[in-house]
């Protein structure tokens, strides 16, 4: 092999993961299992078993939210070994927007979780002073997506002004253009991909948030369709690349939600059980 691999390579190379994706079989057994520990079994004796790799069966939500974040971020890091040198920083970039959410709550005021301190890419950010923590933000590594959500404010505001209330947080609109910064020179097809992809990611976020909660699993199968779909259109695209990631990242927050509700009744039980 090269050591500048070819985007073929690539999509060989994820062709293969999708094999080890939770099938409808695994998810029905997910919905009945009764415990943590029984949901783990399901997966580790499936074909997804790399999914749970480092989730303990008695993992607190705090441990499993960070298991699946690490996992997360090694998938990502795992498919940029697979692409050619020009797509590594826009893959690499990725990374960034497994933190958005926790991005977005260290910008708040709202008490920070505990697991953001033994996260080892946000502890540094996760400290009691949000001016202070605000200042470290647009001082390190994070600091291109700072700059960026600094510059989309004025036109965020005046858009909400033309249309209403923007459903977006705009930490991911600042992500999204920090992004395309990182394309190298692209052909009008492997950009129409990538844009495709973008716009059916940020459409389903826009309409999740006001779904009712039993419509949520129906929501993210169509997605997982749709960027499936997209993926296999895109073969040989860097496309292809980033589309392999949601669906990786899709399969990962429906896993961590099975997990978070079964330890959350653990820990109910044991709080129950103690004197």
């Amino acid at each position: 092999m090269s050591a500048d691999p070819s985007l073929e390579y690539g999509y060989a190379r994820l062709a293969a993961r999708l094999a080890t994706r939770p099938d409808e079989r695994l998810w029905r057994q997910l919905r009945s299992a009764r415990s943590l520990q029984a949901a783990v079994d399901a997966v580790r004796g499936s074909a997804a078993a790399p999914y749970v790799a480092g989730v303990a069966m008695r993992g607190t939500i705090d441990e499993i939210e960070l298991a699946f974040r690490q996992h997360l971020r090694g998938r990502i890091r795992e498919v940029t070994t697979w692409a050619p040198q020009a797509w590594r920083a826009a893959l690499r970039w990725a990374e960034v927007l497994v933190d958005l959410p926790a991005i977005a709550h260290l910008l708040g005021e709202a008490r920070l979780p505990h697991w953001l301190r033994d996260d080892p890419h946000l502890a540094a950010y996760a400290i009691a002073d949000r001016m202070a923590r605000r200042a470290r933000l647009g001082q390190g590594p994070l600091a291109p997506l700072m700059t960026a959500l600094a510059r989309h404010e004025p036109d965020r505001r005046a858009a909400a002004a033309r249309r209403g209330a923007d459903r977006l947080h705009p930490l991911l609109n600042a992500w999204r253009a920090q992004w395309q910064q990182r394309w190298p020179h692209c052909s009008d097809e492997q950009r129409s991909s990538l844009l495709l992809l973008a716009r059916t990611a940020q459409a389903h976020l826009a309409a999740f948030g006001s779904l009712p909660v039993e419509a949520a699993a129906a929501s993210r199968e169509r997605l997982a369709e749709r960027v499936r779909r997209q993926l296999h259109d895109a073969a040989g695209q860097p496309a292809a690349l980033f589309a392999y990631l949601l669906l990786v990242a899709v399969d990962l927050e429906r896993l961590r939600g099975e997990f978070t509700l079964r330890a959350a009744g653990l820990a109910f039980a044991d709080a129950e059980a103690s004197p």
